[in-house]
């Protein structure tokens, strides 16, 4: 059973253990919120050129582009050539509860472990590959501000899933992705 199965509740009981999502290496974060924003190729393109003006628009095929993933809506591939922020990203746009895909349950405490179980939606952007144009950590140059534009209204947890650490989502969380600022310190 693939990933897109679990992703949209086509379960085979047979299968014991869901796909995990944040490994020890993982180049990613993750919102969690109530909602899961309606997602357009072409929404995700002027998002894209929002934050990086002139960049990903007009459409193109080569240098930075988006193309849809396997799930409209829900799955984006980005390749970006900026220096700085270069690689091959993956956006994940999913309306169903992060803890199927990750041991959050297991790796947070307290408060802000009930507040991320509440959560019923969760949005990634994943480093893929880099093809060279820099270090693994020039991906959260493009992870933070893309996500502070992309994260609804609604969203509460900020989840670093390889460190499996969260902050609380606050319009200063927001402000610092927006800014190449990293919550959680160096990556």
């Amino acid at each position: 059973m693939g990933l897109l199965d679990r992703l949209f509740g086509r379960k085979d009981p047979e299968v014991e253990k869901p796909p995990q999502h944040g490994a020890g290496d993982m180049v990613s974060l993750v919102i969690l919120s109530q909602s899961s924003p309606d997602l357009t190729l072409e929404s995700v393109r002027s998002t894209l050129d929002a934050v990086f003006p002139g960049q990903f628009l007009p459409p193109r095929e080569e240098g930075n582009f988006v193309i849809d993933g396997g799930v409209p809506g829900a799955v984006y591939m980005i390749h970006c050539s900026l220096p700085g922020a270069g690689g091959m990203f993956m956006l994940h746009n999913v309306p169903g509860p992060y803890a199927e895909f990750s041991d959050i349950s297991t790796r947070l405490s307290g408060a802000l472990r009930d507040l991320a179980l509440k959560q019923p939606c969760w949005m990634s952007i994943d480093l893929m590959h880099t093809y060279g144009y820099g270090p693994e950590e020039d991906g959260y140059r493009f992870i933070g501000p893309v996500l502070a534009q992309l994260a609804p209204t609604d969203s509460a947890v900020l989840l670093h899933p390889s460190k499996m650490i969260a902050v609380e989502f606050t319009s200063d969380v927001r402000r610092q992705l927006a800014s190449g600022g990293q919550p959680f310190g160096e990556a």
